[in-house]
């Protein structure tokens, strides 16, 4: 006696001709499976994997899937014949004839193919949207550690505040505390030799105070940012790094500095100051050369060393140092590049217009 043909199933014959008109067409891939072989494969589907439709009639399954997903596929193709599960709709990765990988969401559903259980089934390439959500959450991510990073600096900042208030002028204030009291000490016998010599020291810790208190103040907010500008501010800053990392530091300018808003100076000082802070830490270099171009409507800078350099792969994958340079040109309407550099070093490039749409006066 015939078994009847469930109303999952349905017959395929691939010479109908309904079939090759409008299957051919479909935008969609569309196969049929048996015996986990294809046996049908529209001009769609053999393109998403990069083959000619003759390469793939009689291929296996697994030839077409990753390794890690060659088993779930296989177990929900057998889900699929047994009639356990007669239509079933999932995505998986596949393997591209020349290997990278191809992102499908399959729609399949139980057949008759000659007359013996089969499969039919339609693909689309989701390997672009995959992407898209995949780049979203790397973004996220980011965004989310430099939110983390941006907090810690931020402390980091406030404990070496507080330890330079402590520390350096805490101590001097105390000294100059313990100096006026010898002062009074003196006085009381007229000692003037002594009482001179004592201000003489206290004049000298005043002037060192001064000397500190500027310079904290300097490292919250350079004065000459405001009273030079961007460029000469650059150029002391990389003074000062010269002496304090003992590295040959050049610092080149072409034309002069154009109308930057307060805000945009300050992003781009940061941006050298973090570069410079990365080539002590990662470049173990022995030369820095900074050249800048200022223009009418806006100036480059570009910012070389000749240290271990950055793999190209690796730029692409910022750290939380560079994502936050990154962040800090494009609040200002600009843009930051980092490269191997020729030398062998690193090339960080900035890129600044004047006054963007919608910046910060």
């Amino acid at each position: 006696m015939n078994r009847p043909t469930p109303a999952a199933e349905s017959p395929v014959d691939l010479d109908e001709i309904p079939f090759q008109g409008i299957v051919e067409a479909a935008l969609a891939g569309v196969y049929v499976v048996h015996d986990e072989r294809f046996r049908y494969v529209n001009g769609t589907f053999a393109a998403m994997f990069g083959y000619a439709i003759a390469e793939m009639d009689g291929m296996h399954m697994r030839d077409l899937v990753t390794l890690d997903s060659g088993d779930d596929v296989m177990e929900k193709y057998r889900q699929r014949i047994s009639g356990e599960t007669p239509s079933i709709r999932y995505t998986t990765k596949c393997r591209h004839k020349d290997g990278h990988t191809v992102y499908l969401e399959i729609d399949g559903a139980r057949v008759l193919f000659r007359g013996q259980p089969a499969l039919s089934g339609m693909a689309i390439d989701i390997t672009e949207r995959v992407a898209r959500q995949q780049e979203l959450l790397r973004s996220r991510e980011q965004l989310h550690q430099l939110a983390q990073h941006i907090n810690t600096v931020r402390e980091e900042q406030r404990a070496d505040f507080a330890r330079d208030v402590h520390d350096v002028l805490g101590g001097m204030l105390t000294s100059i505390k313990m100096d006026v009291t010898r002062i009074q000490r003196r006085a009381v016998n007229s000692d003037l030799h002594e009482i001179l010599t004592i201000t003489d020291d206290l004049l000298s810790l005043t002037q060192e105070t001064i000397d500190a208190v500027r310079r904290i103040a300097d490292e919250a907010r350079p004065r000459s940012l405001d009273s030079l500008g961007l460029f000469a501010a650059l150029h002391e800053m990389l003074v000062a790094f010269g002496e304090r990392s003992g590295m040959a530091v050049s610092f080149h300018l072409d034309g002069s500095e154009p109308p930057l808003s307060s805000h945009c100076s300050t992003q781009c000082y940061r941006i050298v100051q973090e570069a410079l802070t990365n080539v002590v830490r990662h470049a173990d270099a022995r030369q820095v050369r900074v050249h800048v171009r200022g223009r009418a409507d806006g100036f480059e800078l570009d910012m070389e060393d000749d240290g271990r350099g950055i793999a190209a792969d690796t730029a692409k994958r910022a750290g939380l140092g560079l994502i936050g340079m990154k962040e800090r040109a494009r609040e200002v309407g600009g843009s930051l590049e980092v490269a191997p550099a020729r030398t062998g070093g690193t090339l960080i490039s900035l890129r600044v217009p004047v006054r963007p749409p919608g910046a910060r006066p």
